[in-house]
């Protein structure tokens, strides 16, 4: 994505239909090798290493960068000669849905314009706050309190350990987008086998500086690095 705008380059995304078949396979499946991947002597093999991002180069045409996750594809470069063949021989090939430009991707939203795309988690974000029995809270201003130091033996009684960890593990994801809670949401980690009653509380906190900053994300700017932003879409 920074590469994208920096270049000034439009984001598009296919996926894969029927990536998961939930029937139960009454019969053997065997695998062959890919095309253009099977080794002279090791043909039995499976190649060392499965790839998730190509770049196909065409003299005097230009550059097409390809990520692929699983059942997602992005793709992007500079010239729309090569995005269209791409995508017409995707869709030839197997079975694809075309979404165009690129607007969701691994639960992040995704608006472009010209000279920036900014990516959030604002949907995730909101679901943060009814998940924990925090809906409609009162925000804070920070995520933490700057007097209280966190330490693993603080006085307090235990808290309920599967509840803290869920509640870390939800604020490490949202980091993907919300590198102002990294520092909160790392340091809370280090307290995941025997939290405290404290421990939770500062949890709460941040989900409480979440409930205000919903609209937050990240916007790569052409000729500038990323920052973090408080715009989102209606979205």
């Amino acid at each position: 994505m920074a590469l994208a705008t920096q270049k000034g380059w439009k984001l598009w995304q296919l996926d894969v239909k029927s990536t998961f078949l939930n029937g139960v396979l009454e019969e053997e499946v065997y695998v062959d090798q890919i095309e253009g991947f099977v080794i002279k002597g090791a043909e039995d093999k499976v190649s060392p290493s499965e790839e998730t991002l190509y770049v196909r180069t065409k003299k005097g045409v230009g550059t097409l960068i390809i990520s692929i996750y699983v059942d997602d594809i992005v793709y992007t470069g500079s010239s729309d000669e090569m995005v269209k063949e791409f995508t017409a021989e995707m869709m030839c090939k197997y079975e694809m849905s075309d979404l165009g430009l690129l607007h969701n991707f691994l639960g992040m939203g995704v608006t472009q314009t010209e000279g920036s795309i900014f990516i959030h988690q604002k949907k995730y974000a909101l679901t943060l706050q009814d998940k924990f029995g925090l809906k409609d809270c009162k925000s804070v201003s920070t995520p933490l309190v700057a007097t209280d130091k966190l330490q693993r033996e603080d006085g307090s009684e235990a808290t309920d350990e599967s509840l803290y960890r869920k509640i870390v593990g939800s604020l490490l994801y949202l980091t993907a987008t919300r590198p102002d809670i990294m520092f909160s949401a790392s340091l809370l980690a280090r307290f995941m086998d025997t939290p405290s009653k404290m421990h939770y509380g500062a949890a709460k906190r941040v989900l409480r500086y979440i409930q205000g900053t919903v609209d937050y994300g990240i916007e790569y700017v052409t000729g500038k690095s990323a920052l973090l932003v408080g715009y989102c879409d209606s979205d």
